[in-house]
C-alpha cells in the first residue's frame, strides 16, 4: 500500500468526514462478523476479520492523535480530538456488543488448529474480552460499558489540560546569572523582563544553572502545579471509575486489573520490584544528597549544614558535576549540534541494524519543521518514519513516538508498511547558533528513535502484534538498550563535531564524560521508583475508598519527603501535571523493569558494541517479533539463559 499523507493536511470539516467513515467502517466490519454462521465459524472469517476490521480505524485514529499533538493551527488540533473521542466513544458503543462474545465463544467451540502467532492472536483477543466485561450479567456489564466511555473521556480531558497548560515567570537580565548567552538569546520577553517557560528548553537549562535561587523555587513551584487543582480533581475522578471497573471485574485493585497483562502480572510483584530497588539505591541516594549539602555549605560559606530544598537538586547537583569532573556542560553542548547528532547517529543505526535510512524530498507533512524518510532492508521498503524536533505553541511538550500506521498484512495478501512520528523539543537554531543538544538529550534521541526502529522494523502479520503491542513494562527495553550507544568513545566520536571548529569530541572530554556518567544516578532512579511507587500505591487503595485531591496531593509529597529525603511544598500537586496518569496508569514502573531487562540485552553488545553480528541477532530475536511471543521467551531466546539484575546494579556501583 502507497503512503497516504492527505490526512495531514486536512481541514476540520474534512476530519468529521473521516471519523464518520472510520465508524462506517468499523460497523460494517464488526456486522460481518456477526453475520457469520455458527457453524461456519474458522479462524479467518471471525478471529482474523476482527483484525482486519480495526484496521482502517486505527490508522485514521493515530493519524488523528498525532494532529492533537503536533499540528500547528488549534482549530485542527481541536477538532481531531473531538474526533478521537468520537471514535473512541463510537467504538465501546459498538464493541460492547454480546454478539462479539458469543461469535468468539462458537469459535473457541471449534478448537481450531492454529500456528503459535495466530494463537497468540486469538488468545490475546480472547483475553482483552474478558476484561471488558463479557463473561458478566447483563446488569454488570451495561455498567461497565458506562464507566468505560466515562473513563476514556475524563482521561483525554486530563491530557489535553497538561497539553495545555500555559505558564511562566519573567526574570531580569541579572536573574539569568549563570546561564549561557546562547540561552538567554533564544528566549521570549516581555518588555524588559524575560520569560522562562515551562518547556523543556526553558526549564531544564535554568533549573540547572541559574544562580538566583529565589527564581528557581518560583519555577519549581510552578512546574509543580502544572495541570492545576481542576486536573488534580480530575485525577481522583479517572481512579475512582478504574476502581469501580475492577471491583466489577473482580479484581483486588485497579493496578491488579493493569498489571495482568503485563511481565509483572500482580501489582504485588511490581510492589516488591520497586521495594527492593529503593532499598538498595537509598543508601548510595544519601551519600549523594550529603555530597550536595556539603557544596552547598561551601560555596555559600554557611556555618552549619542546610538541607537542599525542592528546587535546588538539580542546580547543586550540576555544580558538584563541574567540581568533581570538570565537565561544563555548556562546553558538551558545543559538540552536538542537532544537525551532526542526527547524522551520526542515523549511521549507527543503520550499520547496527542492517538497514538504510533516505530523506523524501518534497513531502508536505503537518509543519515545515518536519521532515520525511524511508527505511529500507536491502531493495525492500520497510516503512517510513517522520521527525519533528522543535518546540512551538500547542505542541506535545516532551519527547514521545507515535504510531502512525503500523505495518501488517492485509486481508488480500498485500503488505501495508508502518508510519511512524519521533517529535522532540530540542532547541530551535537561531541566527548566530545552532541547535545545540545536552548529552541527555543525545540521549533522549537515541531512546526514542529506538521506538522508530522496533515499530518498523516488528511489521509482521497482524497489526496488534506490532513492536507498539509488547506489554507495557517491555516496550522501553529496546529503546532503553539503544541509550547504552550514547556512552561508548566509539559513538561519540561519530556523533559530535564542534559548531565552530569541526572537531570531534576530544578523547580527554568523552573520558570525563563516561567517567561522570552516574552522577547523581542514584538519586535519579531512586527519585523514578518513588514515583512508580506512588502511582501503585493511587491504583490500589481499598475499592470502596473515595479519593479526595488533597490525600492525593499529600500522598506525594509525604513520599517524596520519606523516601527521598526532599520537602515538597504545601501546595505542590506534581499528579495534576503528570501525563503518565493518562495511559501508563499502574504501569511507570515499567521504565525501571524495562531498564533492568536493558542493561542485561546489552551485555552481549558490550564487548562490541557496534558488532553488525550481535545487532542482526538483536533484530531477529527481539526487534522484529513485536508482540507475537511472549517477552520473557524474546529475552530468554536472545541471552541463552535467565535474565537478571546483577548488570544493572553493577553499573550503578550497587551490586
Amino acid at each position: 500500500m502507497s503512503l497516504n499523507l492527505s490526512w495531514t493536511s486536512w481541514t476540520a470539516k474534512e476530519i468529521g468526514t473521516q471519523t464518520d467513515s472510520v465508524l462506517a467502517s468499523k460497523r460494517a466490519g464488526l456486522d460481518a462478523v456477526f453475520a457469520v454462521p455458527d457453524d461456519e465459524r474458522t479462524f479467518a472469517n471471525t478471529i482474523a476479520a476482527l483484525e482486519y476490521a480495526d484496521n482502517h480505524a486505527a490508522d485514521i485514529q493515530q493519524q488523528l492523535d498525532l494532529l492533537v499533538n503536533v499540528h500547528p493551527d488549534a482549530v485542527i488540533r481541536d477538532a481531531a480530538r473531538v474526533a478521537v473521542d468520537r471514535i473512541e466513544a463510537g467504538t465501546i458503543e459498538m464493541e460492547y456488543d454480546r454478539r462479539l462474545w458469543d461469535a468468539m465463544q462458537a469459535w473457541v467451540a471449534k478448537n481450531e488448529t492454529l500456528d503459535s502467532v495466530d494463537r497468540k492472536l486469538a488468545d490475546d483477543i480472547l483475553r482483552d474480552l474478558r476484561r471488558m466485561g463479557f463473561a458478566l450479567p447483563d446488569e454488570q456489564f451495561t455498567e461497565l460499558k458506562r464507566l468505560t466511555t466515562e473513563l476514556k473521556k475524563q482521561e483525554a480531558q486530563f491530557e489535553k489540560a497538561i497539553n495545555d497548560w500555559e505558564d511562566h515567570i519573567e526574570v531580569t537580565r541579572e536573574q539569568l546569572a549563570g546561564l549561557p548567552e546562547r540561552y538567554i538569546d533564544g528566549l521570549k520577553k516581555s518588555g524588559d523582563k524575560y520569560i522562562i517557560t515551562l518547556e523543556y528548553p526553558d526549564i531544564f537549562p535554568f533549573m540547572r544553572q541559574a544562580e538566583d535561587s529565589d527564581a528557581r523555587r518560583e519555577l519549581a513551584t510552578k512546574n509543580l502545579r502544572k495541570g492545576g487543582a481542576e486536573n488534580l480533581t480530575r485525577l481522583t475522578q479517572i481512579i475512582g471509575l478504574r476502581q469501580s471497573i475492577a471491583q466489577l471485574l473482580g479484581y483486588a485493585s485497579h493496578a491488579d486489573f493493569a498489571c495482568e497483562v503485563r511481565m509483572a502480572k500482580t501489582s504485588a510483584t511490581a510492589q516488591q520490584f520497586l521495594g527492593n530497588i529503593i532499598a538498595k539505591l537509598t543508601p548510595a541516594a544519601r551519600r549523594e544528597l550529603v555530597g550536595l549539602i556539603d557544596i552547598k555549605k561551601r560555596t555559600l560559606g554557611l556555618e552549619k549544614r542546610a538541607p537542599i530544598h525542592f528546587y535546588e537538586m538539580t542546580y547543586w547537583g550540576h555544580r558538584l558535576l563541574k567540581e568533581r569532573h570538570d565537565i561544563d556542560s555548556e562546553q558538551v553542548k558545543e559538540y552536538f549540534p542537532l544537525a551532526t547528532v542526527m547524522e551520526g547517529m542515523l549511521g549507527v543505526y543503520q550499520e547496527v541494524l542492517g538497514v538504510q535510512f533516505v530523506p523524501v524530498a518534497g513531502a508536505s507533512l503537518w509543519h515545515d519543521d518536519a521532515r520525511l524518510y524511508e527505511i529500507r532492508g536491502g531493495t525492500s521498503l520497510v516503512g517510513h518514519f517522520a521527525l519533528d524536533m522543535h518546540p512551538r505553541k500547542g505542541k506535545y511538550g516532551h519527547a514521545a513516538t507515535y504510531p502512525v500506521v503500523l505495518g501488517r498484512k492485509e486481508q488480500d495478501g498485500s503488505a501495508t508498511t508502518g508510519l511512524i512520528a519521533l517529535v522532540c523539543n530540542f532547541p530551535k537554531p537561531t541566527e548566530s547558533d545552532p541547535s545545540l543538544l545536552a548529552h541527555d538529550e543525545v540521549e533522549t534521541l537515541f531512546h526514542e528513535f529506538g521506538h522508530v526502529c522496533h515499530a518498523l522494523l516488528s511489521g509482521g502479520r497482524w497489526q496488534r502484534q506490532n513492536g507498539f503491542g509488547v506489554a507495557l513494562d517491555f516496550v522501553e527495553t529496546p529503546s532503553q538498550l539503544f541509550e547504552e550507544w550514547v556512552w561508548e568513545a566509539p559513538v561519540l566520536k561519530r556523533i559530535s563535531k564542534h559548531y565552530q571548529t569541526g572537531e570531534q569530541m576530544p578523547d580527554d572530554l568523552i573520558k570525563k564524560l563516561q567517567a561522570a556518567r552516574h552522577h547523581m544516578d542514584a538519586n535519579h532512579y531512586l527519585q523514578q521508583a518513588v514515583h512508580a511507587l506512588y502511582d501503585q500505591r493511587m491504583h490500589s487503595l481499598p475499592l470502596d475508598t473515595t479519593v479526595e485531591p488533597n490525600h492525593l496531593a499529600q500522598m506525594h509529597r509525604d513520599m517524596t519527603l520519606q523516601y527521598e529525603a526532599i520537602d515538597l511544598p504545601d501546595d505542590a500537586i506534581m499528579a495534576a501535571g503528570w501525563s503518565h496518569m493518562a495511559d501508563y496508569d499502574a504501569g511507570y514502573y515499567s521504565y525501571l523493569w524495562s531498564k533492568v531487562y536493558a542493561i542485561d540485552l546489552y551485555s552481549a553488545f558490550k564487548p562490541h558494541p557496534l558488532s553488525d553480528e550481535v545487532g542482526r541477532r538483536y533484530r531477529d530475536m527481539i526487534l522484529e517479533p513485536g508482540a507475537s511471543k511472549p517477552e520473557m521467551n524474546l529475552v530468554k531466546d536472545f541471552l541463552q539463559r535467565e535474565s537478571s539484575d546483577t548488570a544493572f546494579l553493577a553499573q550503578l556501583g550497587i551490586a
